[in-house]
């Protein structure tokens, strides 16, 4: 501390701005990009090029970034390892026990992903995924829900169904039909909703970039919906909104619940109480998603789905 205290103080925030500019890239990594595949059954195999491609975007939006596109081009030290690309894949399996909690060998649910099979392989499925999840859980409402006598037809999956049931106002309900409605809220309790939450060649890095404007799509189409006051969310679990969100916590659960348990890793040495999957993950991203959080989500999902 004493001998920084020498240096430029110009020079000093610049460094400082920087080292929070290179935290700033692997955040938005981990939890933009990797968290969605590791909760998938999907690990990134290739960390470290992925975030050189992410700081490399930032330092075209931010100008504290200058001169981290050409330091980024220069030859890294990891590249005089024998094998980058081993010890990429090693620190990434790493990261995703550390951060998420996954096993620590890959198996049949547990598969590494290329950035070039990202888009398809994690965010396209994503989207699917979480859109029929919507639409099943839309399917239970409506039919534990009271009987609409004008429809004369099943309701295809649209994002017409979804915004049609989130603005139309709620029927009066009787206390059998609001019992067997808030349904899903009492499994989500029962069940728990906890989640158990050197650079590659030029090619990975310019699928890690695709892999990035990939996961941007969300924010574009989370822009034609208004800001909500997250202190709502008690006044609103009564609502068409808040039933469907309680919904999806509970399918979520059932289908966490209903998963095969992981096989217990081979070769564990003294350090095994550490590594126990019950003490990871060590340092988790986030914390659970609230019921309003997945219901973003999943419309998020339907809405990227419809473009």
């Amino acid at each position: 501390a004493e001998r920084a205290q020498t240096v430029d103080y110009g020079v000093r925030i610049v460094a400082q701005e920087q080292v929070g500019l290179a935290y700033a890239g692997w955040d938005r990594l981990l939890t933009r990009v990797a968290l969605p595949a590791w909760r998938m059954g999907r690990w990134p195999s290739r960390l470290d090029a992925g975030v050189v491609s992410a700081l490399t975007e930032l330092s075209r939006r931010d100008r504290l970034a200058e001169g981290f596109a050409s330091r980024l081009g220069e030859r890294p030290a990891c590249d005089l390892l024998e094998e980058p690309g081993s010890v990429d894949e090693a620190a990434s399996l790493l990261a995703a026990r550390l951060f998420h909690g996954g096993p620590a060998e890959s198996g049949p649910d547990w598969a590494p992903v290329a950035w070039q099979e990202y888009p398809d392989e994690v965010v396209d499925r994503k989207w699917r995924m979480d859109a029929a999840r919507l639409h099943r859980v839309l399917d239970t409402l409506e039919a534990d829900g009271p009987v609409d006598r004008t429809a004369s037809a099943p309701k295809t999956p649209t994002l017409d169904r979804v915004l049609t049931h989130l603005t139309t106002a709620p029927q009066s309900l009787t206390e059998s039909d609001q019992a067997s409605i808030e349904a899903p809220c009492r499994a989500a309790e029962s069940v728990g909703t906890a989640e158990s939450v050197g650079t590659a060649e030029s090619a990975e890095s310019a699928g890690a970039t695709d892999a990035l404007d990939a996961l941007d799509a969300p924010e574009r189409a989370a822009s034609l919906f208004p800001e909500v006051d997250e202190s709502a969310d008690e006044a609103d679990e009564g609502s068409r909104g808040g039933l469907l969100a309680a919904g999806l916590t509970a399918e979520i659960a059932r289908e966490e619940a209903a998963a095969p348990p992981r096989p217990a890793p081979t070769g564990q040495g003294p350090d095994e109480a550490l590594w126990d999957d019950g003490a990871l993950p060590l340092f988790p991203l986030q914390p659970p998603r609230t019921g309003r959080e997945l219901l973003v989500d999943h419309v998020t999902a339907m809405v990227c789905c419809a473009a």
